[in-house]
């Protein structure tokens, strides 16, 4: 029941989580005016990360308040290392009202198997 009211008030607020492909994902980057959100670990991060991502571990009790800095107004790209923990943060940032947000299907993984560019620094 629960689910079903978050469900339709995501929905009759114009707001939900879109899946999008690496490509999808590299083409909306390029362009620019997103934030790029990696919800894995920090040690995952520091192995290699897409450039200019930030970091907010959606396991972490500060999730909430990291999410909190973000621009409710802009898109938001979101990645893990395959795809479960970015669509679970990214249905938690529609929940606390984020218009756009963009989950990576296949994660750090595709973007990186896919040869897309990646950083340590």
């Amino acid at each position: 029941m629960l689910l079903g009211a978050v469900l339709f008030t995501s929905t009759a607020c114009g707001q939900t989580r879109k899946n999008v492909n690496v490509t999808e994902a590299k083409t909306m980057i390029d362009k620019g005016g997103v934030v790029v959100l990696d919800v894995r670990t920090p040690d995952e991060y520091r192995a290699g990360h897409l450039k200019d991502a930030k970091l907010a571990n959606v396991n972490d009790a500060g999730f909430d308040a990291n999410i909190a800095k973000l621009d409710k107004n802009k898109p938001v790209v979101v990645y893990c290392a395959v795809g479960g923990r970015s669509a679970r943060a990214s249905d938690i940032m529609v929940q606390k009202g984020f218009k756009n947000v963009y989950n990576v299907s296949g994660g750090y993984n595709a973007w990186s198997s896919a040869g897309l560019p990646t950083t340590t620094k």
